[in-house]
């Protein structure tokens, strides 16, 4: 649910795999039953006149505000507070730990709040993050940090930073531009059939403005497999119906082996009520050439609509349907390399 957002998190603020960790405290701190669960964790920053920024964030969106080192200090930086029990545990500069959490801290309440509302209970992913992080928080401070006996305290930290440096240099590698390689072009697997099917028809025909990629067969493209960055996450949106949102690596449209899983209650849900459309529409991220990119968003899209016919889903269920601006304009590249799946009645 929060994987594209922690991995960023790692790559772009120096954290590398403690990123994580961040994400599992923070999520414990946001939960947590002592100070009234998420609603509790929400006035905390409304009464620090942050209420306008919080309201942004619900329900997610590109409309989120985003939010200041000095804002988050104002709220969690207390004494024993998130912020140094984190900076603490992490070894990290104090400001890339506040700035990660600037980052993470919109995402995680956008995704919490389908719809704009609190949930009613939290998904079992969050609760297990959030129950990692819970038991973090309660440590003892002199385990949080443990270092073997004749061991210099930086090199017990070595491996952090090596990992750290890595997803950096692959971040700046991948985040040059945001399309398709010549030598490596992106083929995703296109049912044949969903290209002509009769519901599809007007949808299909606003992508066909570019010319669509040669098809490979769908075992081609699952062979190929997906690359890191790749993610589904299963959602609701504000009528309770079941949507989905299907990540990107950079320049890439394969599609994540868990789409079918994480795709059940939607296949579910259309073939409980067949008057329902399921709307596919492809986004990229601002960066590289504008038409490529525009190529790149159909492509994705095509690749989600075989994709979910591979899964069960008929053919004449789905619509193919391009968005007025396919670039996505989000707080996160990561996010904006998606897929939409959405139901329309």
């Amino acid at each position: 649910m929060f994987d594209v957002y922690i991995r960023e998190a790692g790559a772009r603020f120096g954290l590398g795999e403690q990123a994580l960790t961040v994400a599992q405290m923070l999520l414990a701190d946001m939960t947590s039953p002592d100070t009234g669960g998420l609603m509790g964790f929400l006035e905390r920053f409304k009464s620090a006149g942050l209420g306008p920024v919080i309201q942004s964030w619900l329900g997610g969106g590109p409309s989120a505000q985003p939010i200041s080192n000095s804002q988050l200090e104002t709220v969690l930086g207390a004494s024993g507070g998130l912020l140094s029990r984190l900076t603490g545990l992490l070894d990290a500069p104090r400001d890339n730990v506040t700035t990660a959490i600037g980052y993470l801290l919109p995402a995680f309440v956008g995704r919490l709040t389908p719809g704009g509302s609190l949930p009613s209970s939290l998904p079992p992913e969050v609760l297990s993050l959030a129950a990692a992080g819970r038991d973090l928080l309660t440590a003892p401070a002199a385990a949080s940090a443990p270092v073997a006996a004749g061991q210099p305290g930086m090199l017990r930290w070595l491996p952090w930073v090596i990992v750290a440096a890595a997803a950096l240099i692959g971040l700046a590698y991948c985040g040059k531009q945001e399309q398709a390689t010549p030598s490596a072009p992106a083929t995703p697997a296109v049912d044949a059939a969903s290209t002509a099917a009769p519901a599809a028809g007007a949808s299909a025909a606003a992508y066909a403005a570019s010319p669509a990629a040669p098809s490979a067969s769908p075992a081609a493209a699952a062979a190929s497999g997906p690359e890191p960055g790749a993610a589904v996450e299963a959602l609701t949106d504000a009528a309770s119906r079941p949507a989905l949102q299907v990540f990107f690596d950079s320049g890439k449209a394969e599609v994540h082996p868990d789409l079918a899983a994480r795709a059940a209650d939607l296949l579910a849900y259309v073939k409980a009520n067949q008057g329902v459309q399921v709307v596919i529409a492809g986004f990229n991220d601002p960066t590289g050439d504008a038409a490529a990119n525009a190529e790149l968003s159909r492509q994705r899209a095509q690749a989600v609509q075989a994709a979910l016919v591979a899964a069960g889903l008929a053919a004449e269920r789905t619509v193919l349907e391009k968005p007025a601006d396919t670039t996505a304009t989000t707080s996160s590249l990561a996010a904006a390399r998606r897929v939409d799946v959405t139901l329309r009645p």
